[in-house]
């Protein structure tokens, strides 16, 4: 989504797009895409049990090659620059590399997450050697775009690296005056959209449980997809409204309209640390845009955090304790003033720094320095 608001959604790029996802966003879109993926017998064997075995090695390799309808494609289009997605890793990245090369036009390279971030099945003998890849691939880029400081100071120094945030929703133009909650007889409703995967859905399914142990007056709403919940609670949340589906975004900005405060959880686990240092939730900004109260649910090293800090934009809890982050939700429920002054200073940090546009502009400006000084190179040793 982050890159379709950059590349498709605005006029600053024409684009050719070539991909091996085979899936594309509900929104209808302006381009036809290029689609590959590995050969037959590579497919017919990443169906048997050496799967961890044969993605491994795929991701550190590619099998050596660019597909030729990959390469016919992209040598009639003749770019200026080739784009890549580089983290979470896939081998797509290394073909993108080669078409750049042989090209010899720049690669940049955006490491939006950790490069073992989400489904990767590849077998941990091979997780070592595919980090290094990833960090190696970072230094080989021409341009690399880290999502969050946290990334860059993981990936480390790089003569043309930058930080490029998320690039969130845009703030509507006519929002309605924001009214803090009041306490009435109907209870505090908490909101989260996102990914429900991974560790969060557990850590919000204990947050319910909390509420629910303490009678407190709150009501959940999660919107997303892919909850990783326990089947019990999966039960019980259908059936008490919490979990509400995936949505398009215009739908869940409306829903957003009936929420009193955002919530953000971010992993405690040492199992996911690195991922949340590395990361910065495209969520976060998107709430920004809705003008509620918002609060960060995470370890203090986490961007959302660090940021939330900066700002004073959210309310915060470091604590992994359910029942810690309920009493920062009781605690922001009772204090109007509060929540107005959380919404003043996120409208701060979105106008600050997180504005799409200036965010956007960072990526145009970026992207047309590398492409010139890729020009200016190539003039120099023509004239020798």
């Amino acid at each position: 989504m982050a890159f379709y608001r950059h590349f498709v959604a605005r006029p600053d790029f024409e684009i050719k797009v070539i991909t091996n996802c085979g899936t594309f966003p509900a929104q209808s879109v302006s381009y036809q895409p290029t689609i590959f993926g590995p050969s037959r017998l590579t497919n017919r064997l990443l169906r048997t049990r050496l799967m961890p075995w044969l993605y491994g090695l795929h991701s550190l390799t590619a099998w050596g090659r660019v597909p030729t309808a990959v390469w016919q494609v992209a040598r009639s289009f003749n770019p200026d620059l080739v784009f890549t997605i580089a983290g979470s890793w896939d081998y797509s990245a290394l073909v993108a590399e080669q078409v750049a090369r042989r090209l010899k036009v720049p690669l940049a390279a955006s490491f939006n997450d950790w490069f073992s971030y989400g489904w990767f099945p590849a077998h941990s003998i091979y997780h070592r050697m595919i980090e290094s890849r990833f960090r190696r691939f970072y230094q080989e880029a021409d341009l690399a775009f880290c999502t969050c400081e946290g990334m860059q100071e993981a990936l480390g120094p790089h003569p043309n690296a930058h930080i490029l945030y998320p690039m969130g929703a845009p703030m509507a133009d006519a929002l309605s005056p924001f009214r803090p909650f009041v306490k009435t007889d109907r209870r505090f409703v908490v909101v989260f959209a996102g990914s429900l995967a991974d560790w969060y859905g557990p850590m919000l399914e204990h947050l319910v449980m909390a509420a629910q142990a303490h009678s407190a007056p709150v009501e959940f709403r999660f919107y997303g997809s892919n909850p990783s919940w326990s089947r019990k609670f999966a039960e019980y949340a259908k059936s008490q409204h919490i979990y509400r589906g995936h949505l398009p975004f215009e739908q869940l900005r409306q829903e957003m309209a009936g929420a009193d405060a955002l919530i953000l959880p971010m992993g405690f686990d040492e199992r996911c640390a690195q991922v949340e240092r590395t990361s910065f939730k495209t969520k976060f900004l998107d709430y920004l845009s809705y003008q509620k109260p918002i609060l960060v649910w995470g370890p203090e090293y986490c961007s959302a955090v660090r940021v939330a800090q900066e700002f004073d934009s959210a309310e915060i809890c470091t604590q992994p304790d359910a029942a810690v982050m309920l009493g920062k939700i009781m605690a922001v429920c009772n204090a109007p003033d509060r929540q107005s002054a959380l919404v003043h200073h996120a409208r701060r940090m979105y106008e600050d720094r997180f504005h799409p546009d200036k965010i956007h502009g960072g990526l145009v400006q970026k992207i047309h320095e590398t492409v010139e000084c890729q020009k200016r190179k190539v003039k120099r040793e023509n004239r020798k």
